[in-house]
């Protein structure tokens, strides 16, 4: 084995040890530590970029926005009871958590709780335009279609890892 190639394999066991912060890529594409790391504009945006897009993604919230608008509404037109459009939610999120192979709650909670909230503001936007009482029933419901935004796509992640999960 050449020296180089122990060189290199020693300094990458010593930046595997090092955080994750002090770590960036030089123009080779080798992992190094460095104390200027942190000052780097494009290396701290890029990581910042890449950590919230971990945390976030724009595209899986905008299908779990449509999944729950569309739930919402069919759930809405088809059982003729007050709440149906939650069950309609509930249903999107959980197909939602079933057919995506990351987690993704934040999505599916965000969408749940402005999708209801909308449609709460929506149906009463009489009150809304009339009283401030309005403003609370939207922030309410928001909170309820956030839950069950989160509740359908936890039971929707559950089953995918009971039916992918080997025996």
């Amino acid at each position: 084995m050449s020296r180089d190639r122990t060189r290199t394999r020693e300094r990458a066991a010593e930046d595997d040890d090092a955080p994750e912060f002090d770590r960036r890529l030089d123009r080779g594409g080798t992992a190094s530590g460095s104390a200027t790391a942190g000052t780097s504009e494009e290396g701290l945006l890029g990581r910042l970029g890449t950590r919230a897009a971990r945390v976030f993604a724009p595209r899986a919230f905008l299908v779990a926005l449509v999944g729950s608008v569309v739930g919402l509404a069919v759930g809405t037109a088809v059982v003729p009871l007050p709440g149906a459009g939650l069950l309609g939610v509930f249903l999107a999120a959980f197909l939602f958590g079933l057919l995506r192979a990351r987690r993704r709650y934040l999505e599916a909670t965000l969408a749940g709780g402005l999708t209801v909230g909308a449609a709460a503001l929506l149906g009463y936007a009489v009150v809304v335009a009339l009283a401030v009482v309005g403003v609370p029933v939207g922030a309410v419901m928001g909170g309820v279609g956030a839950i069950v935004g989160a509740a359908g796509h936890y039971f929707g992640r559950d089953l995918r890892d009971g039916l992918t999960r080997e025996l």
